[in-house]
């Protein structure tokens, strides 16, 4: 059997011995199905287990006090859903699957065992929380800053950009489950202005969209439109770990 996507996701990060790859491997031993709109938890729900999500993509929204759904969060196979909140006693948002998929549910304190038992393993997780934070910091520049056309540019590289991390060998052509009205709510738009933007960067010979697979037809002239800047989304460890190599020590239990 195969390492799991976080063990994936964490060996494009750092070099992991053999033995953080079983502490990881811990973290999925529970693979369960879940379908398309199934709730992983709810806003206030007690936080007592996270998700890997190995397969599918899935999002996190709130609703606002109008009863209008906001997407804030979207995750991609590899992701670890509900670090944001690890250190709150209740769930911030709603979760939900956009697509069907496959989870692997396991309690807050393997994180904190984890992280016991390997210094490579603490930092992993604490680049990939920060990592959250840099994204939603980013989200909310482009919604105060950009224009649409650009806000939609730029989620399309950032998207592509994410889903490369863990799958290196992927090409420009790729699934893109979000229907029109997610990338609306997510990036502050209308469901109209979404498809006359996406119109508007087909015409120009940057992307094609069709159902759920899209695209990148020029990457540089995208990346260029969507004025990208890779810091917040290229994680360096080198400087965490410049002291030392990780200790290994017993297994988890």
């Amino acid at each position: 059997m195969g390492h799991g996507c976080i063990v994936e996701n964490f060996s494009n990060l750092i070099s992991l011995s053999d033995h953080e790859k079983a502490i990881l491997g811990h973290l999925e031993n529970d693979a369960r199905a879940v379908r398309r709109h199934e709730s992983l938890w709810h806003f206030r729900e007690r936080t007592q287990t996270l998700y890997t999500l190995q397969e599918g993509w899935a999002y996190a929204y709130k609703i606002s006090l109008m009863g209008e759904m906001k997407v804030v969060e979207i995750f991609t196979p590899g992701d670890i859903i509900g670090l944001r909140d690890f250190t709150f006693g209740r769930h911030l948002t709603d979760v939900r699957m956009m697509t069907d998929g496959t989870v692997c549910a396991f309690p807050y304190r393997y994180i904190l065992d984890a992280c016991q038992q390997s210094r490579a393993l603490s930092a992993a997780f604490f680049a990939t929380a920060s990592r959250d934070q840099a994204l939603m910091t980013e989200r909310v520049a482009s919604l105060m800053h950009c224009s649409a056309r650009m806000k939609i540019a730029h989620f399309i590289i950032e998207m592509y950009l994410r889903l490369k991390h863990t799958s290196p060998d992927m090409d420009q052509r790729f699934e893109f489950p979000m229907n029109q009205k997610l990338m609306a709510s997510l990036l502050g738009l209308t469901s109209v202005h979404v498809s006359r933007m996406l119109g508007e960067l087909a015409r120009d010979g940057m992307v094609k969209k069709q159902r759920r697979m899209l695209e990148i037809l020029d990457y540089d002239r995208l990346y260029r439109e969507a004025q990208f800047d890779e810091t917040y989304i290229q994680l360096d460890l080198s400087h965490m770990l410049e002291d030392g190599a990780a200790e290994d020590t017993a297994p988890m239990g």
